[in-house]
């Protein structure tokens, strides 16, 4: 029998000309890669639009909104008292006495952002208790920061050392030093300001209570609301060693 010596050069040209065409597997398999393909671009999608408080416990989104809301009124107070102050200024014949009452009250309540005064009024006394040792200096400088962010206007360590925008947190080997003065145990932190936010603050879910309280730390926090807290301990003011202040 004759071998067949037939070539693509023989072939006509419309047979040369056409492509080979997929196999019904080929096919299934194309149309499952596309379905995964818009499977995985979809769910990419729904995460960079997922809404970021849908993980959140209610008791954490109570306690955020209490945030919020104690903020919201601290900033609206400032605001009437801000416009009260401008409505006496400009009001002329009492401009004077009114700007000079306007600047005592700003000293003072700058004296209190710096410490150089003793304070009083509603706030909490956080106990720590730390049988091990394990608070760190972290701890410490994390709890403060939790309790600024949710409204405390004066803070102090023990009574003792008094907590401004210098003041610095640091372990050793025999306890923990705030500000270059020793701390001993229990610690205790006493913040002034609104009683609720700050136990609230205190409280959040990963913030100062869970953390401190964890097997791995193993210490005891005692959160007391108080309507009355002093804080005696005041901040010695650092002298300027560059800056001169320009009249």
């Amino acid at each position: 029998m004759p071998e067949d010596d037939t070539t693509d050069q023989d072939l006509p040209p419309a047979a040369r000309r056409r492509p080979a065409r997929p196999s019904r597997a080929q096919l299934v398999i194309a149309v499952i890669l596309c379905l995964c393909a818009f499977a995985v671009v979809a769910q990419v999608r729904s995460r960079d639009h997922e809404d970021p408080f849908a993980t959140m416990r209610r008791a954490d989104l109570v306690s955020m909104l209490d945030s919020l809301s104690t903020s919201s009124r601290q900033l609206d107070s400032e605001l009437a008292d801000l416009r009260e102050t401008q409505r006496d200024l400009q009001s002329g014949a009492d401009s004077r006495r009114a700007a000079r009452a306007q600047a005592d009250r700003r000293l003072s309540q700058l004296k209190v952002l710096e410490g150089t005064v003793p304070v009083a009024g509603p706030g909490v006394t956080i106990r720590i208790e730390d049988p091990d040792s394990k608070v760190s200096s972290d701890m410490i400088l994390d709890a403060v920061e939790e309790l600024r962010d949710a409204g405390a206007e004066a803070l102090a360590i023990n009574g003792k050392v008094r907590v401004v925008a210098s003041t610095w947190f640091a372990s050793r080997a025999d306890g923990l030093t705030v500000s270059g003065k020793a701390v001993s145990r229990p610690i205790t932190i006493t913040a002034i300001g609104d009683p609720h936010s700050l136990e609230e603050g205190a409280m959040f879910r990963g913030g100062m209570v869970s953390q401190m309280q964890a097997p791995q730390v193993g210490a005891t926090v005692t959160i007391t609301r108080s309507q009355q807290v002093r804080i005696d301990a005041v901040a010695t003011p650092r002298p300027l060693s560059h800056a001169t202040p320009v009249r």
